[in-house]
């Protein structure tokens, strides 16, 4: 039934009793109105109410929102610059509030919003996903719009920290690549086994963005981005392999900061999860190699957790490198040359259902002859290591 069966001349379905009423006491003189006639009205609103919630009720079918928000303290012991944190506490790096909405725009075709306003950028309201989707009877998947890019395991999830065990990601795996989503299309299909399957994914599009770099603003522009995601899972393990190619340009022709411009740039990746309720194993191993004086980078990290009730303690190693320093040697872009070791050792508690409260001490060291990657030693410290203490806490709804 159409919505216009029920607005006629300007007149919504809330105002059709009271016409109704008024139509009827303008017939009958007072003493001639009786009981029965105000039972039939009684009968006729009732039904009336009863339509208007069932056309309600079908319009909130066609849309369905969720949430999540975040907030967290965050304090170092030195001004190293490790994911962000320094001697002062912080209380806006983790804070975030997300609002997702679906919409049915047919019977296997739906659109799909995500704003975002994060703490560190003034609580600015900005559209992290907003994309069109449609499903084939085949098991293929098709969206276009701007989406996240689906470089790691955690890519989907990466700000929802309720659907994290962390309390941030390993940062020498999730933080080399600076932007998160872009603007394009993907497929995708899913190859359902006897129990197990196979879920693939071609994405291809172009990135225009801002990211920090040495203490400045950057531009990040990827062109001709394109990449392939396979993964395979029987429900309890989990493995996931990734590849992308862009054109890449990073910095400001006209600025201090120029890291090349049209580099050819690639990213590989494998991960895999092993998850049975009570134990968690999760790896990422990945290479980022951009072509110019831009570094070479592998990194990689291991994260193990034991679930005991509401409560799921976990430890996590992970490491960084750069491969090419040679192609800075004695330049100023030699700051720019990273070596690190990270150890994370922290526990999730799950309050309630749909709330987490995480806690997560990070140690790290192993800089060799680099600034580590490091804000503070890129702007001329001399930090050979820090601690970062986190409190976290995490929502969805």
């Amino acid at each position: 039934m159409k919505y216009s069966l029920f607005r006629v001349r300007n007149l919504s379905l809330f105002s059709i009793p009271a016409i109704l009423t008024a139509t009827l006491l303008s017939g009958f003189p007072a003493s001639a109105f009786s009981q029965e006639n105000q039972q039939r009205l009684d009968q006729l609103e009732a039904r009336l109410n009863s339509l208007q919630k069932q056309v309600t009720e079908s319009s909130l079918e066609k849309a369905k929102f969720n949430g999540f928000f975040s907030t967290g303290y965050v304090r170092a012991t030195n001004d190293a610059g490790y994911d962000d944190s320094s001697e002062e506490s912080d209380l806006q790096t983790l804070s975030l509030f997300g609002l997702q909405g679906t919409f049915a725009l047919g019977r296997n075709t739906d659109a799909v919003l995500q704003l975002v306003s994060r703490g560190s950028e003034d609580w600015d309201t900005e559209l992290e996903w907003g994309y069109v989707r449609h499903q084939f009877h085949t098991g293929t998947e098709v969206r276009a719009g701007k989406m996240r890019l689906p470089l790691f395991m955690e890519s989907e999830t990466l700000e929802i920290g309720f659907g994290q065990p962390w309390a941030r990601p390993p940062e020498a795996v999730y933080d080399p690549i600076p932007v998160r989503s872009y603007l394009g299309a993907d497929v995708s299909h899913t190859f359902n086994l006897d129990s197990s399957s196979i879920g693939t994914r071609l994405f291809a599009g172009h990135l225009d963005d801002e990211a920090d770099s040495l203490g400045q603003t950057v531009d990040v522009e990827l062109r001709n981005l394109i990449g392939l995601t396979t993964n395979w899972t029987n429900y309890l393990w989990t493995f996931r392999g990734v590849y992308a190619r862009t054109e890449a340009f990073v910095g400001d022709p006209a600025g201090p900061v120029n890291l090349g411009q049209d580099e050819k740039a690639e990213f590989m990746g494998l991960g895999m999860s092993y998850d049975d309720g009570a134990w968690l194993l999760m790896s990422e191993l990945t290479r980022v190699k951009v072509d110019g004086v831009f570094q070479n980078t592998d990194s990689a990290y291991i994260t193990f957790g034991r679930r005991i009730v509401e409560v799921m303690p976990y430890v996590t190693a992970s490491w960084i490198e750069s491969k090419d320093n040679f192609k800075r040697e004695g330049t100023a872009l030699s700051v720019l040359d990273v070596r690190r070791q990270a150890y994370s050792l922290g526990f999730r508690w799950d309050l309630v259902p749909s709330v987490a409260m995480k806690f997560d001490w990070t140690h790290a060291r192993g800089f060799s002859n680099t600034t580590g990657g490091l804000i503070g030693n890129q702007l001329g410290g001399n930090f050979e290591s820090t601690d970062v203490y986190t409190v976290r806490l995490d929502a969805a709804f």
